[in-house]
């Protein structure tokens, strides 16, 4: 029974061991390498005294019997020159094998230094058991040093040849790591052993007397580094970059080199920083799980944050809706070549998204998305170039190009018009001369005749009235300008407009207490205004009696709606005077309010209208140099923006 209590706790000293210097490699880029080191040379100072006491765990048979400073202890020593090896490359491991060496040098400095102090006959230092078992432990743990020295140098240097050996044969990591750690092993006991017993028939007993136990423990020991390894396995120097001797070569090379070499990296890291930091685009860098490790100042000013710490350790996935709807997106474009060299890694995909800022506001970036290996940790690079007002001006610059398509064809069919219909007037006048003469001098004997004369000259006055329309919508006529008050022009349109109206229909003027003088004929503006009355009007026929309702409102412009933008890139929205006539109708499409200016265009039962309203409007507004807007939503309504310029020389 005390057997499996001594070997358990064996089991277990090593495991709690192991799993400590683990634990602190892993959290070392939190607390600091200090710890980790320290650890170790703790450990280091512990095994040989251990080792001098020779305690050993005696199972009972040939093999069985294993010491507890060669198994327990210097195996998990072993382990973590392993995992620094494979974790952070051949550069710190020349440091971890330097930084033991100058130990040890220092450890045997104080033994043989206390080991005289303890022995110093004639001077006031402690004497007796004290001392004497002291100098017992140190005499002892020198006896064996130069085995000792010459087996810890060996397997300092074996660790990372063999293992690097195995990985570039292809073998799994598993079996890498136990290869090399039971290969050292050998050796190490080999040389330290012959070196201690040499000239002693024992030496042969004491290399074999404990292979069973240190098997165990080194099978037991690579299952944790490989389940640790595969763990952090992001955070792995790619082992097919280095060669099995690199270690030696390190050796090998001068100092100054090294120095030199290790200047040129701090300037280029120098380098790097003010390059990221100063750059103009966004630069962020995230983990596999989207969390941000670094920023730089152009993304912190883009987001509008305040400094780079608020975005630092928060997740990426949630700066962008994307993410969050369609989380599948960031995964794709991690996993992207994951099996693929990390030299071959580049730009994996570009994407145009929309980040949030901190106060909620919008921002497109135009994001490229590039893996790195950056601190022993595979990254994501993510490069992103602010283009919200690039859009924005592409999306100005194609609804002013819409504008002025338009404004260029409704200026066409003016010409158009204004042409024929100057044409066509002049042959209604003449037939309307003829009919006159006709009626007046004409012997017509019949009161049909004359009441079908009379029809015609009816039609000819209402087509006469239409060519009218077309001559103002193609600005070819004579106006009475005048200075006039457009507050009452539209008290008039209302009285000329309220008797047309029926009782369900509410309208609603709003006239300012200021002054609103422009230079324009009254009439035509009346006619005008009207027009724009009777639309709303019959855009309200289909609407619930208690919900027919026409606003119509009129103010000094402060700015233009919904970041419209008018053709007159030159107009200052300070200038103008704005009528807004709204109506909560049918509202009318994006097509129709394309052409709703276009003479002739009507969407009203045939018989129901001539299409000239509107265009008429358009003529005369443009005619005074004024700006016409619409918004129209279907099923929502529509609203009519009447821009008319301040008269010159008018008191503010």
């Amino acid at each position: 029974m005390e057997l499996y209590l001594a070997i358990s706790l064996s089991f277990l000293e090593t495991t709690f061991i192991v799993l400590s210097i683990l634990l602190l490699h892993f959290i070392r880029n939190r607390i600091g390498s200090a710890a980790f080191y320290i650890t170790i040379g703790a450990l280091f100072v512990f095994i040989q005294f251990i080792s001098v006491t020779q305690l050993k765990v005696i199972v009972g048979y040939s093999g069985g019997d294993f010491y507890i400073a060669n198994s327990v202890l210097f195996l998990p020593l072993l382990a973590a020159v392993m995992v620094i090896y494979i974790t952070e490359g051949t550069q710190a491991t020349q440091k971890l094998i330097v930084g033991t060496l100058a130990f040890f040098g220092f450890y045997i400095y104080l033994c043989y230094t206390t080991s005289t102090q303890c022995t110093w006959n004639g001077f006031r230092i402690t004497q007796g058991p004290t001392a004497t078992t002291l100098n017992y432990f140190i005499g002892q743990s020198l006896k064996n040093m130069t085995g000792t020295l010459v087996a810890l140098c060996l397997d300092l240097f074996l660790i990372p040849i063999l293992y690097q050996r195995f990985i570039n044969l292809g073998a799994r990591k598993f079996f890498s790591i136990l290869g090399a750690l039971m290969l050292t092993q050998f050796f190490d006991s080999f040389v330290s052993i012959t070196i201690s017993y040499w000239n002693n028939p024992l030496w042969l007993d004491q290399i074999s007397s404990t292979y069973i136990a240190r098997v165990i423990a080194t099978i037991w020991i690579s299952i944790l580094i490989t389940v640790y390894i595969k763990y952090i396995e992001e955070g792995v120097t790619h082992e097919e970059e280095r060669k099995a001797f690199d270690i030696i070569f390190a050796f090998m090379g001068s100092y100054r080199k090294t120095k030199a070499l290790e200047q040129n990296l701090l300037e280029w890291e120098g380098r790097y920083r003010m390059v990221v930091e100063n750059a103009s685009d966004m630069i962020l860098i995230a983990d596999k799980d989207g969390k941000i490790l670094d920023v730089n100042k152009a993304t912190v000013s883009t987001l509008n944050y305040d400094e780079k710490e608020d975005l630092i350790g928060e997740s990426f996935l949630n700066l962008s809706n994307i993410f969050k709807t369609t989380p599948f997106i960031w995964k794709r474009i991690w996993e992207h070549n994951k099996d693929s060299n990390i030299k071959n890694e580049g730009q994996i995909e570009t994407k145009q998204i929309i980040f949030k800022t901190k106060e909620g506001s919008s921002v497109e970036v135009d994001a490229a998305f590039s893996k790195a290996f950056l601190k022993k940790k595979t990254v994501m690079l993510v490069f992103g170039r602010n283009i919200t007002e690039r859009n924005k001006l592409i999306k100005e610059k194609s609804e002013l190009k819409e504008q002025l398509y338009h404004t260029q064809r409704v200026e066409s069919l003016g010409r158009l018009a204004g042409g024929v219909s100057h044409e066509f007037n002049n042959i209604l006048h003449a037939i309307q001369g003829h009919i006159d003469t006709t009626l007046i001098f004409g012997n017509i004997e019949g009161e049909s005749d004359k009441k079908h004369l009379e029809s015609v000259m009816e039609l000819v006055n209402k087509a006469s009235g239409i060519t009218s329309q077309l001559l103002g919508f193609a600005r070819k006529r004579e106006f009475k300008d005048k200075i006039i008050d457009l507050r009452k022009v539209l008290e008039d349109t209302k009285k000329m407009f309220m008797p047309m109206v029926k009782s369900e229909i509410q309208l609603v003027l709003n006239n300012p207490e200021y002054e609103c003088m422009v230079k324009a004929d009254p009439v035509q503006l009346e006619q005008v205004f009207l027009n724009l009355l009777i639309n709303a009007m019959d855009a309200l026929k289909n609407k619930d009696e208690e919900n027919k309702l026409i606003k119509v409102n009129l103010e000094r412009n402060k700015t233009f709606p919904d970041n419209w933008k008018p053709l007159k890139t030159d107009a200052v929205p300070e200038n103008y005077y704005v009528i807004t006539v709204e109506d909560n109708g049918e509202g009318m499409e994006k097509k129709t309010v394309n052409k709703i200016f276009e003479p002739f265009f009507t969407t009203k039962e045939v018989g129901k209208g001539t299409g000239m309203g509107l265009a008429m409007v358009y003529g005369e507004i443009t005619n005074y140099k004024g700006l016409l807007y619409v918004k129209s939503e279907k099923h929502t309504g529509t609203v009519f923006y009447v821009f008319l310029p301040v008269m010159k020389g008018e008191n503010e």
